[in-house]
């Protein structure tokens, strides 16, 4: 009995050495999310969204254009870029100095061909204030406004006309194509000019006849980029 009763008190201090379950390890928390009232409060590619730092949802932009930390828009390549020259029948004319892009201004003693700057204003019986260069195959500058009766299309011709110089009765008939551009309902003709006699029948048909004592020339536009890469003209200044 007593060895029954040893084994039993054994058995009951054995069973209170036995070890308590562990407990289940504390599951690590992700750590809070930052407050922000803008994308300069959160870090890296963050953005504020709706008070919260948080990663740009697929295809958002972090940072929009302007906004604080956002980069400058970069320049377009410039490295081996061709400017564009202006084609036929294009504005060649600058706006100040009446110098022509891509052509330089006579030196003295410059061995180019100068290109003479005609500006005559035109009254409204189309009526020239300056008579015109009149040497054949010159290049010429040629910018004026017409109000009256204009033709502002590149295939037909504008007519003016100058009286000589204390001699109504003669003058200069003046036809000119190309170049144009209406603004504000006038018609600009501007740009390079060429002096040479009209080769299309139909299109001469358009000029009025020469009455006794009148001459006529024509100026049609000219290939801006041709004559500025040919090297061989400077826009003429002087008087």
């Amino acid at each position: 009995m007593k060895q029954f009763f040893g084994v039993l008190a054994l058995a009951m201090a054995c069973a209170a050495c036995k070890p308590e379950p562990a407990a289940p390890a504390a599951t690590e928390q992700p750590p809070a999310p930052r407050q922000c009232s803008a994308d300069t409060d959160c870090e890296g590619n963050e953005i504020c969204d709706t008070g919260t730092c948080a990663m740009p949802r697929s295809g958002a932009n972090p940072i929009q254009p302007g906004a604080p930390g956002a980069s400058a828009p970069s320049a377009p390549p410039t490295d081996g870029a061709q400017a564009s020259t202006p084609p036929p029948g294009s504005r060649a004319m600058a706006e100040s100095g009446d110098l022509v892009p891509g052509i330089p201004t006579c030196k003295p003693d410059d061995n180019r061909t100068p290109i003479p700057v005609w500006k005559p204003t035109v009254d409204a019986e189309n009526t020239l204030s300056v008579a015109p260069p009149q040497t054949p195959d010159q290049v010429v500058a040629l910018e004026l406004e017409v109000h009256t009766d204009a033709k502002c299309n590149d295939s037909d011709l504008n007519v003016f006309k100058i009286a000589n110089p204390g001699d109504a009765g003669g003058g200069v008939q003046v036809t000119v194509r190309g170049n144009s551009q209406e603004i504000d309902g006038v018609c600009h003709l501007s740009g390079l000019y060429r002096n040479a006699p009209i080769e299309d029948k139909k299109l001469a048909r358009q000029a009025p006849k020469l009455e006794d004592g009148w001459s006529g020339v024509h100026f049609s536009a000219a290939d801006a980029s041709e004559v500025a890469s040919s090297n061989r003209y400077c826009v003429q200044t002087g008087g």
